[in-house]
């Protein structure tokens, strides 16, 4: 169904720009021209961010009848612990809320159900692109971004950093722009001064929690509204804040989506049915909820009486780092496969920094001769940036 809703986008908007990557433009046309060049796809594919390339895998495995796994471009390869039953179209590998990664499994109905729902309740349109800033790979950036170019024609700007003057040049390309990214990246930009006058039509931001004073401060500055979007790798998206005015508490996140129904368990946890509801896991767990349309998140939360969501915790065990998901249990391992610490604990902390939200912190103990230095920069060579703890703390015996 996806392949078959693109086959119908390409040809519709067949010489209007699909993707801008730097100097370059890709039309639609360009972009199906590409995908049938690519060899038959037999199993499974892995398509790795970084360009334009990671839209053809993914149209390429749709044509095929293949699952895609979109990772990241430097992520190891991912490790399913078994194989997607008949009918995937999507993987999405993702730590989640529990901090294990471990594949989610989609089918074409469920992926076009939220691509859909996210055009629709955005009111996107293929005459204002999407800024990918965020990472494709994630489900944020793919229901937001990727879902919105190959059902709807809503073109893509890549982004190949978020630093404020790299998009500021991409803000002179557009009249128009819709800006989907995570409070760290707003709060960079609000400070450098580039989003007065930007041409943005429609800022988003998810992953982490939306500061009031952030909110308050862009609108003031630049009269842009920063409307907080929630959404999850099981589900897609869940709720959006459609109102012009600011929030007055910080967990407030919208009301759900159309489609979307949202409410709570005896405990407080929220639940979500929909038909974007993923069909289950590669590695279920005894007390998980996911299936037959509906997901138990491991979220915390209340509904007030205006139907707004807000989320007050969670039960998970992942570090949220400025929108990212780190699994600790991910560090834990790629710090001990160095042999240099004898044990170690990795933990979230709380961030002075509101945009962060969490940071990483390990506790370890060293080998006899090593050094804290030597460890770090060995630990670096399994671990993406973003994923090193900042804060350590040495024990010795």
């Amino acid at each position: 169904m996806p392949y078959l809703r693109w086959l119908e986008t390409s040809r519709r908007f067949s010489d209007r720009p699909a993707i801008f990557d730097g100097d370059e433009i890709v039309t639609f046309a360009d972009l199906a021209a590409a995908v049938k060049r690519t060899p038959l796809a037999t199993s499974p594919v892995i398509a790795r961010t970084g360009g334009i390339g990671f839209f053809v895998e993914i149209l390429r495995a749709w044509r095929d009848g293949q699952a895609v796994i979109p990772v990241e471009r430097d992520a190891a390869e991912p490790a399913l612990h078994g194989s997607p039953p008949p009918g995937t179209c999507l993987v999405k590998y993702t730590p989640g809320a529990s901090g294990i990664p471990r594949g989610i499994f989609l089918n074409a109905i469920q992926v076009t159900a939220d691509g859909d729902r996210i055009v629709s309740a955005m009111g996107l349109s293929v005459g204002t692109p999407n800024l990918a800033v965020i990472s494709l790979a994630h489900s944020y950036g793919f229901s937001n971004v990727v879902l919105p170019l190959i059902l709807h024609g809503v073109p893509v700007h890549l982004a190949a950093v978020p630093f404020p003057r790299a998009i500021e040049e991409i803000f002179k390309c557009h009249p128009s722009l819709v800006v989907p990214a995570v409070p760290s990246m707003w709060r960079a930009w609000h400070r450098s001064g580039i989003l007065k006058d930007a041409p943005i039509a429609l800022a988003i931001s998810a992953g982490a929690p939306l500061a009031l004073a952030l909110e308050a401060d862009v609108l003031a500055a630049s009269g842009l509204k920063i409307r907080n979007f929630y959404g999850a790798s099981e589900c897609g998206g869940i709720s959006f804040d459609t109102s012009d005015r600011l929030r007055e508490t910080a967990d407030d996140v919208g009301t759900s989506l159309p489609g979307v129904d949202v409410s709570l368990t005896a405990e407080g946890r929220i639940m979500v049915r929909s038909d974007s509801v993923a069909m289950g896991y590669d590695a279920p767990r005894p007390e998980d909820m996911l299936g037959n349309g509906g997901y138990l998140t491991r979220d915390l939360g209340f509904i007030n009486g205006g139907g707004k969501i807000h989320l007050t915790g969670t039960l998970g065990g992942a570090i949220n780092v400025a929108g990212r998901k780190v699994s600790p249990a991910k560090v834990e391992a790629a710090i001990t496969a160095t042999g240099l610490v004898r044990s170690i604990h990795v933990h979230g902390i709380s961030s002075n920094d509101p945009e962060r939200f969490e940071e990483i912190a390990a506790e370890v103990e060293l080998l006899d001769g090593v050094t804290l230095d030597a460890l770090k920069s060995a630990a670096s060579t399994n671990l993406q940036s973003w994923e090193l703890p900042r804060h350590w703390k040495v024990f010795r015996t």
